[in-house]
């Protein structure tokens, strides 16, 4: 799933409505996958390494102890090779929670990598969405936290993600950024000394 510079537009154009209303800076940061989830490849191939290892210890009359490594290690290695190269059935194992703690540490970190916590204002709203792990997480700097309960997000984050799992990744933040549009206008309304520190275009992370 990926934006058209077209989509990009229209949702770098809502930015902007909604800035000239108020003086929050909102940012819209799109990311494939938020992690290389290689420990988790490993520790699934060595739980298969120990399955497969019973089975040899159950099956086989006489098991050689020089065999049963050789087995291991190629189940090891084996099982890690494939994983690695299918990526989409490993997140389909692992556990959501699991994704989406990979998802938001990475959100938290680009947050600050990114420098949204450095505006003036100290009111930035970043909407990050990890595609791979089909997680949507609304960020906020410390000033929009203290006015604005992260719990507020949560029905509008839920219907982001519905989009996200539909492949309709613009309208989700279209639908997501407009439905913040009333709470920001009202609680840090615009006054007349809005700086636009930021850029409103899309940033698409690799």
């Amino acid at each position: 799933m990926k934006l058209e510079d077209k989509e990009k537009e229209l949702i770098a154009k809502e930015i902007e409505n909604i800035e000239k209303l108020s003086s929050t800076e909102l940012i819209a940061v799109v990311t494939k996958r938020s992690g290389d989830y290689k420990l988790a490849s490993s520790m699934l191939s060595v739980l298969l390494l120990f399955v497969v290892s019973f089975l040899y210890l159950i099956f086989v009359e006489e098991p050689l102890i020089n065999k049963l490594i050789e087995i291991q290690f190629a189940t090891f290695v084996g099982f890690y090779l494939f994983f690695e190269k299918y990526k989409t059935l490993l997140l389909s194992i692992i556990p959501k929670q699991y994704k989406q703690k990979i998802a938001s540490q990475n959100g938290h970190k680009q947050f600050i990598n990114l420098k949204l916590n450095k505006t003036k204002s100290r009111q930035t709203i970043m909407f990050f969405v990890s595609l791979d792990e089909k997680y949507v997480e609304i960020i906020t700097d410390e000033e929009i936290s203290k006015l604005i309960p992260k719990s507020h997000w949560q029905l509008i984050i839920d219907e982001f993600i519905v989009d996200v799992k539909n492949q309709q990744l613009m309208k989700g933040y279209l639908k997501a950024i407009k439905a913040c549009s009333s709470i920001l206008i009202e609680k840090f309304p615009a006054n007349g000394n809005n700086e636009n520190e930021l850029s409103n275009e899309v940033i698409e992370l690799q």
